[in-house]
């Protein structure tokens, strides 16, 4: 066997953050040394990890640790940085301080990018470096790097994507075991699933920050995150579960980005009725999933383990390989970037098909009364259901045909109003 030469430079490497993602990187540097060593042709050293509490015990020397995190960007010897810590701040100052001392970055940050990643991806351009953020999406799926090179040739008319893991978990969880969402919530954070604050995942801002990143390469140019509509799944109950397994679909908090026009999308996030035939549908547990529909290459589907230490170390590292052969061949960075000012279009101008969950007194004429409200708003039904509830009292689910959301609203707002309608229960959008 063919011993390895020893390589002619060292990559030097600082990482700023040491949780489950940081360590992730780090134990896959050591572990798959040699491969990697190989795969750029020169060697990987991982030479300084900032961390915010000393106190915590680690298996590494200390000297490995600083809490002064600008002391690695600043470091004139350490070639790239992996800023896996999140949030924008510090980690925002810390990647621009970077760039500007003249170093590769690789990030996970999914939050700085949604709000700031064009001017940071700019700013690697303009100087010859790369900014390179694969693990901020989709964790070990592969998804920037295809929209940003194979896929650049398409134009994208359509993206849906199941983004968040926890929030997949728990939908999937109430469909199969028919269960509150309280009950499936409380066995994720047993799980490890979900936060002791699962705010980020269930209201749908973790999947507004992946959906606007990939928005945004795929439309080239910066979407707003004020610009992405946004609801989470809290609301969704244990009957709308039942409903929509009998009427053939599943319940996805999806990410949805339509072209509407040139420079125009409508971003959006909440939970959707998928047919059970469609791709995403069949999506499960902390699996996510990105369906695109291009021009030339018609639909694809990209899908594997979302999130966690191993998927995100594994983007995160190949990423860092893509820096390591640009630094191999003497080459300038290859940050890609995109452009400003992308026009967002409000989530009342969405024409689509819409399941309506309602409680009603059970009399003759209530069907016509329900029917006729919507036909004032020219919204038409296509299917409905009811059961009885108790004497007097029964529960009616609609799917409509496509009408405008706005228009949809104001029938909504007209039935509350009926004597007929005790409580509208619940009403989400269908991806048909």
């Amino acid at each position: 066997m063919t011993t390895l030469a020893a390589p002619s430079k060292t990559i030097r490497v600082g990482i700023l953050g040491f949780g489950t993602v940081g360590s992730g990187a780090y134990r896959m540097l050591q572990d798959n040394r040699q491969a990697i060593t190989e795969k750029i042709g020169l060697g990987v050293d991982v030479v300084k990890i900032g961390i915010r509490d000393a106190s915590k015990v680690r298996d590494l020397p200390a000297s490995m640790f600083t809490t002064d995190l600008n002391s690695i960007v600043d470091d004139p010897t350490i070639d790239v940085v992996l800023e896996l810590m999140g949030g924008v701040d510090p980690a925002g100052g810390l990647v621009e301080r970077a760039i500007r001392n003249g170093k590769h970055v690789v990030t996970a940050n999914k939050e700085l990018m949604a709000k700031s990643g064009s001017r940071l991806v700019h700013l690697a351009k303009d100087n010859r470096l790369d900014l390179h953020y694969e693990a901020a999406v989709g964790g070990g799926i592969p998804l920037v790097q295809p929209l940003k090179h194979q896929l650049a040739g398409n134009d994208v008319l359509k993206m849906m994507g199941i983004l968040n893991g926890t929030t997949n978990y728990i939908l999937s969880a109430m469909q199969q075991a028919g269960a509150h969402f309280e009950e499936v919530l409380a066995e994720a954070q047993a799980k490890g699933y979900a936060e002791a604050d699962p705010t980020n995942d269930v209201d749908g801002f973790d999947t507004a920050y992946k959906i606007s990143i990939l928005a945004s390469i795929a439309f080239g140019k910066q979407v707003p995150i004020e610009g992405v509509y946004r609801e989470g799944i809290r609301g969704v109950a244990k009957a709308d579960m039942l409903h929509a397994e009998t009427l053939g679909y599943t319940v996805k908090l999806l990410g949805v980005v339509d072209a509407v026009g040139p420079d125009r999308i409508r971003a959006r996030v909440h939970p959707t009725l998928v047919p059970k035939e469609h791709p995403l549908a069949s999506v499960s547990g902390v699996y996510n999933a990105l369906w695109l529909h291009g021009d030339f290459v018609g639909d694809l589907m990209f899908s594997g383990r979302g999130a966690g230490s191993d998927p995100t170390a594994s983007a995160v590292v190949g990423d860092l390989i893509d820096v390591g052969r640009t630094m191999a061949i003497g080459g300038a960075g290859s940050a890609i970037p995109y452009g400003t000012g992308m026009q967002t279009e409000p989530i009342d101008t969405l024409i689509t098909r819409y399941y309506l969950r309602m409680t009603v007194q059970d009399r003759p004429r209530v069907l016509g009364q329900i029917a006729m409200t919507f036909g004032e708003y020219d919204v038409s039904l296509a299917a409905m259901e009811m059961k009885t509830l108790d004497a007097g009292r029964g529960e009616i689910v609609f799917l409509t045909h496509p009408s405008i959301e706005r228009n949809f609203c104001l029938a909504l707002e007209a039935l509350e109003k009926e004597q007929i309608v005790e409580e509208i229960g619940n009403w989400f959008r269908v991806e048909d």
